[in-house]
């Protein structure tokens, strides 16, 4: 049962990036590219190790992101205060702004669909649960590297 509860979790999140996917196609975007995007749109500029600890993604697979949508003109660095580009800050670009909006509102009204049937006291015990187990796994992680 444990199993095909945390299957189930997992082809939420397939089927949200199928989604994303298929919505953004036009624009030639990857999920992970459209989710760095959307981070960056809704909680602001961050440096390359910031997102990939906020993202829980290693360095190298942010660093590639981020090398595409800088190609594509839709995120960029501000101001040098290093020599190092894991330092600087990342921010959308006009076009990523505009793009971020855009995904913004997708991903907002996938999340309304797909909550419209489930009461609020249900997300709400359902919040709880799945914090419960992220925390539970995270202990279990920080254990295991003990």
């Amino acid at each position: 049962m444990n199993f095909i509860f945390l299957n189930i979790i997992v082809n939420i999140k397939r089927q949200l990036q199928k989604y994303i996917n298929s919505k953004f196609q036009e624009q030639n975007l990857k999920s992970s590219e459209i989710f760095l995007i959307e981070f960056l749109y809704k909680f602001g500029n961050k440096t390359q190790i910031e997102l990939s600890h906020i993202m829980e993604c290693n360095k190298s697979h942010i660093h590639r992101i981020v090398n595409k949508l800088i190609t594509k003109n839709l995120i960029e660095y501000t101001e040098n205060y290093c020599d190092c580009s894991k330092k600087q800050i990342l921010t959308l670009s006009e076009n990523g702004k505009k793009l971020g909006f855009e995904i913004n509102d997708t991903i907002n009204k996938w999340h309304d669909t797909l909550f419209q049937n489930i009461s609020k006291e249900e997300l709400d015990i359902t919040e709880n649960v799945l914090n419960t187990l992220l925390n539970t796994a995270n202990k279990l992680n920080m254990e295991n590297k003990k």
